[in-house]
């Protein structure tokens, strides 16, 4: 049962913010303040709950008491810590979307010359964790993200926590809660992030998994947005031949007309369209596939044409679009506005038409991202504040009525992969996740690759299922004329060994695992290491034992993966770097001895009697 530890921690408004109340919390988590600042008083008022699971949940309610409606501006936590921070302590902010926001590693921040106050910039929507001693750690993560996006950071001796309110309003008397917020001090790195990923579910309503072993191929790395049933049905017959227990095709961007106008198919694509694909798909016993771009349109589809009202609209009134030139053509981005239900109706209808007449059960919704207010901004500068249909809502509460509407059209029993997203809005909606960023065939993605995916590996199998993108193992001389022309994907040099390496991986990590290169091109050794990869089994679950020693930039890939499928457990080690090394295995393999050169990898069964917990702990404590 839950204990109430305090009904106040403290209360505040912020709008030149007066403290209306304020009392002491437990001296292990004290003074922590909250202010709201707003075009009219806000009042807040926070309690700390311990759970069942070690977490103290920090509550923080938002109430209007005034006469008039108000618009958040900004949240802002502050949770001093007990103890004095150093220089040299780590601290790692999470991983926060699939390809932007990967797992940071970072000393606790240095004195600004300015403020003569410790800071650093970085940050995370899911975490922050704070290593005081190898068995000693601080950590403050969200369990929610419904309303707002909690951004962690750290700034002196204080874990900070803030929110853009993005024009959220309350009513008179109108009271909101703030995100879900747990605090923690524990031993054990392990012991906390599997905690936090199973409280995250739970929060979340998330009770059970889809099971997602799907093996087979995709059209997207190697052909890009032009490809033609042709192209389709040559690598089927491939896959056949190579993978006989192949169960999926995904069919991937760029077969639709134009943005947004996901009911009508390119007329060059095929006289059958999506459903002749489909049938044949589904006739070899295998999964349809297919990707659109479930939060932006084009200036040129019709639904835009149509009924600019769906679309967001910049502070002056004028439909956002974004322009950005592609191989093929150029692009006028503009973003479903999902607090329209005509927006909402029209994905909806979409999907319909995918799911009842072209028969597709899996459905990879992708460039999420874009229905939050800050990625439309990054590449729109112009844009200060969004109009959009209903203004009284923040963009997290838009983007989440644009979740639940292709949700509930994809239904309970097909699939939703998640793409190109912010995780936390997602969560609760989505089957899978891509974990990290787009793979492209060529060496220096791999390392990264393994980063972004694997520092998110306390969600995958809890919140759910992880996906690590394509198997790609092709160089130039595996490519004809129809390799698509965008420059990280032809012309690669990519060796046997080093495609060797991102087949280790997609063996350790990810529960889809579809091949996107030309398999009729492919020469014979490369197309071995597709079927190597098929032919092992789907991994329940991967923990990355050097945690703590890699994530100080994108590149910077972990080294030691431990992987369980059933009883089975499998060691990867793995040598991102261009010299050769030695891996001692200690409580693996007593006396065991790894040497890899330069840019290999090498994956190792289990012989010994530890369980897959057990032997994590004492791996991961070795590599401290």
């Amino acid at each position: 049962m839950n204990h109430l530890l305090t009904n106040a921690l403290s209360a505040s408004v912020l709008c030149l913010l007066p403290v209306i109340a304020a009392t002491e919390a437990p001296p292990a988590w004290s003074s922590i303040k909250v202010g709201v600042k707003a075009d009219h008083p806000v009042t807040s008022e926070q309690k700390l709950i311990e759970q069942a699971d070690g977490f103290q949940r920090l509550s923080i309610q938002l109430s209007n008491k005034g006469t008039q409606p108000l618009k958040i501006e900004k949240i802002n936590i502050t949770i001093p810590l007990t103890e004095s921070l150093s220089d040299e302590m780590h601290m790692v902010f999470g991983g926060s979307c699939m390809g932007r926001t990967p797992m940071l590693l970072q000393n606790v921040g240095t004195k600004s010359e300015n403020t003569g106050k410790k800071s650093r910039p970085s940050g995370s929507h899911m975490y922050e964790m704070i290593r005081l001693a190898d068995d000693s750690y601080v950590f403050a993560g969200s369990l929610s993200w419904r309303i707002f996006l909690p951004n962690f950071t750290q700034q002196d001796d204080s874990l900070v926590i803030w929110s853009n309110g993005e024009g959220k309003q309350l009513k008179p008397g109108e009271t909101i809660q703030y995100e879900q917020i747990v605090l923690k001090r524990g031993k054990n790195w392990l012991d906390v992030l599997d905690k936090f990923g199973t409280a995250i579910a739970a929060e979340n309503g998330i009770t059970a998994l889809k099971p997602a072993d799907y093996k087979g191929w995709a059209t997207w790395d190697y052909y890009g947005r032009v490809f033609t049933a042709k192209d389709i049905f040559g690598n089927m017959d491939a896959l056949n031949k190579l993978a006989p227990d192949a169960n999926m095709i995904q069919i991937d961007g760029g077969w639709w007309t134009e943005r947004g106008d996901y009911t009508t198919i390119r007329p060059d694509l095929l006289p059958g369209g999506i459903k002749a694909i489909v049938s044949r798909i589904v006739a070899e016993g295998k999964t349809p596939g297919l990707h659109f771009d479930g939060f932006r349109g084009d200036a040129a589809a019709e639904i835009c044409k149509k009924h600019p009202e769906y679309f967001l609209h910049d502070q002056d009134g004028k439909l956002i679009v974004e322009t950005n030139p592609k191989a093929e053509r150029v692009m006028n981005y503009t973003f479903f506005d999902y607090s329209h239900p005509g927006a909402r109706a029209h994905i909806a209808e979409c999907i319909r038409t995918m799911k009842e007449d072209w028969g597709v059960r899996y459905f990879k919704v992708d460039f999420m991202r874009y229905g939050l207010e800050n990625d439309i901004k990054v590449k729109n500068k112009h844009v200060k504040s969004f109009k959009a249909h209903d203004p009284s809502i923040s963009g997290v509460e838009r983007f989440r009525l644009g979740m639940k509407a292709i949700r509930d059209a994809i239904g309970p029993d097909n699939y939703f992969l998640g793409c190109s997203a912010v995780f936390g809005p997602c969560i609760g909606f989505v089957d899978g996740m891509r974990t990290g960023g787009d793979i492209h065939p060529h060496y220096e993605a791999f390392p990264e690759r393994c980063l972004a995916n694997l520092s998110n590996y306390y969600l995958s199998g809890k919140v759910f299922n992880g996906d690590a993108d394509y198997l790609v193992y092709r160089e130039a001389a595996d490519e004809d004329e129809t390799v698509s022309q965008e420059d990280v994907k032809h012309g690669g040099s990519m060796t046997m060994n080093e495609a060797q390496t991102w087949a280790d991986f997609n063996k350790l990590f990810g529960t889809c695992r579809l091949n996107s290169d030309n398999l009729m091109t492919l020469r014979p050794e490369r197309q071995a290491l597709v079927k190597e990869v098929l032919d092992f089994p789907a991994m329940d679950e991967t923990v990355p034992l050097d945690f703590w020693r890699h994530g100080k930039e994108k590149s910077d890939g972990f080294e030691w993966i431990l992987a369980r499928a059933g009883n089975k457990i499998y060691l990867g080690v793995f040598n991102w770097a261009d010299k050769p090394k030695q891996y001692a295995l200690g409580h693996f393999q007593k006396d065991g001895l790894v040497s890899l050169a330069g840019r290999h990898s090498k994956v190792l069964p289990y012989t010994g009697n530890l369980k897959f917990a057990e032997l994590t702990r004492l791996m991961a404590a070795d590599l401290k």
